[in-house]
């Protein structure tokens, strides 16, 4: 989808807080899914 030079982690990171805006509405999903993304984002370095 993205044409960035990004290593898989950073775009599964990107994938995560994404999806973490869908359910935005849904509390549990929200707070799953952005938690998920930066846990992702922290691994990596």
């Amino acid at each position: 989808m993205f044409d960035w030079s990004l290593d898989p982690r950073s775009q599964l990171a990107l994938l995560c807080l994404a999806t973490a805006f869908v359910f935005w509405n849904n509390d549990v999903l929200f707070f799953l899914f952005a938690t998920l993304a930066v846990v992702t984002r922290i691994g990596r370095s």
